[in-house]
């Protein structure tokens, strides 16, 4: 097990190794540091985008585990995920010479030592709003640093050293790791069930999330949406400042959307304390949810001492994140999105905004992530896909669970059948054969989203070679 949570020190090592250097946390931990000018080293199972980046970078890069690789580079510190089990070799190789081993949200911390530090957590939209937040202060001429869980459109990268003051950073509840930083500013967007794996009720996670607010100095700001009244409740219980937004009159900061055409940008008024307004647009990112993140990242702004209409005009620059609801290309009249959404909440949101956009029919092929959370949340996915047309449901993506008997994608598809009749559902249990069911199913004018925390990424792809290939 690595440390336990203590505020993080400034870095006083020379050299890193990251085990699982992979991951979208740690890829962006380990960019950063190496273009701080420390010696980064890291392994990995296989290849990937990430560590093709990190190579390009000039980071050593190992593919695969191994003991030695531990004595070859001779790190002062390793860096793990909690993917990383005690049997990895190159961790019991670490263990036995007595190399600290620190988790990866403690690297984080140690590099935002000296930043003032903007941590966006949240159990739904925290990677949309930190890197909101990362984009509109870049535009602003501040520059940055930041780590974020997934690519930043307009950045190419998770990861960025910038050379200004502010530090934004991504904060991951999923194993409590976030209790590790140190920030001045911390934004809770939502707060619901899941990683059960790891927590037991709610109300641990709750528990958890007033103490990641109570890391804020006396002089610092908790940010949360509103709209959640125990949410705010929550927050206020840490004694510390607290800014509340949403839709509802009654919070510190109010959003209301202005009307708009069937189209994928979106436009609200902003107003806040004061008397002090502020319209803001976001080009790439429909729905409802985005214009709270949205207002979210103005709030940031605000707090920081920063011209709000400045900050509307550079949030207004924001080109999205990938895999959050990103256009991946057309074929034959049909357009193809993909999402991450994996938990029910997520997927109701998305396909929320997918459904006002105004295609004939919206279909979704949607993969499970984890069966521990198929089990969990099976109800409340089956009732998830209401805005949903068409639903294809492929095999779960077990992220390294071994299968719980009678959960898998199957009986979710007759779960959904059951409590939906008449949604037309199909379940695929041929991978290989997805391509030519969804050419069988989908019709000309429809939008095709792709779902889910797995390797569906690749059938949005997939399906536009396939029928590119049969129109050539």
């Amino acid at each position: 097990m690595a440390d336990t949570p203590t505020s993080s020190a400034a870095p006083s090592f020379k050299r890193a190794h990251f085990i699982g250097i992979g991951g979208a946390g740690m890829s962006g931990i380990a960019l950063v540091l190496h273009e701080r000018g420390f010696a980064v080293s890291g392994s990995d199972l296989k290849t990937s985008r990430y560590i093709r980046q990190l190579t390009r970078a000039g980071v050593d890069i190992h593919i695969g585990h191994t003991a030695s690789t531990i004595d070859e580079v001779s790190p002062d510190v390793v860096v793990v995920s909690t993917a990383i089990p005690e049997t990895n070799p190159e961790l019991a190789r670490a263990r036995e010479l007595g190399i600290p081993v620190w988790p990866r949200a403690k690297m984080l911390s140690a590099l935002g030592q000296g930043y003032t530090t903007v941590a966006v957590a949240g159990t739904h939209g925290k990677t949309t709003t930190s890197s909101m937040v990362a984009t509109m202060l870049d535009r602003m001429g501040e520059d940055p640093s930041f780590l974020i869980g997934g690519i930043v459109e307009g950045f190419d990268t998770n990861g960025k050293n910038g050379h200004g003051r502010y530090f934004v950073a991504e904060a991951d509840e999923s194993d409590s790791s976030f209790l590790y930083l140190n920030p001045n500013v911390a934004v809770v967007t939502n707060v619901e069930a899941d990683h059960l794996d790891h927590y037991n009720s709610l109300e641990e996670i709750e528990r958890t999330f007033a103490d990641f607010m109570s890391l804020v100095g006396e002089d610092g700001t908790v940010i949360v949406c509103g709209d959640s009244p125990h949410l705010a409740e929550l927050a206020r219980s840490t004694g510390r400042r607290v800014v509340t937004y949403g839709f509802e009159e009654g919070n510190d900061v109010v959003c209301t959307p202005h009307a708009h055409a069937q189209n994928i940008a979106n436009a609200a008024a902003v107003r806040l304390p004061g008397d002090r307004s502020v319209d803001i647009e976001i080009r790439n990112n429909p729905g409802r949810h985005n214009l709270l993140n949205a207002t979210a990242s103005i709030i940031v702004a605000d707090v920081l001492g920063l011209d709000i209409a400045s900050a509307a005009r550079a949030l207004s620059s924001f080109e999205g994140v990938r895999r959050r609801f990103t256009h991946v290309g057309e074929v034959a009249g049909v357009t193809v999105v993909d999402d991450y959404g994996h938990h029910p909440t997520e997927i109701r949101a998305t396909l929320t905004a997918a459904k006002s956009l105004g295609y004939n029919h919206v279909d979704v092929v949607f993969q499970p992530h984890r069966y521990s959370r198929l089990q969990a949340f099976a109800d409340d996915f089956a009732d998830a896909f209401a805005d949903a047309d068409r639903l294809v449901l492929i095999d779960v993506f077990s992220a390294g669970e071994m299968p719980i008997p009678g959960v898998t994608s199957k009986m979710l598809a007759d779960l959904v059948e059951k409590r939906h009749p008449g949604k037309e559902v199909h379940y695929i249990a041929d991978r290989l054969a997805v391509s030519e069911e969804l050419a069988r199913i989908v019709d000309e004018g429809d939008l095709l989203l792709t779902m889910g925390a797995g390797d569906v990424t690749t059938v949005g792809p997939e399906f536009i070679s396939y029928l590119s290939s049969k129109e050539a």
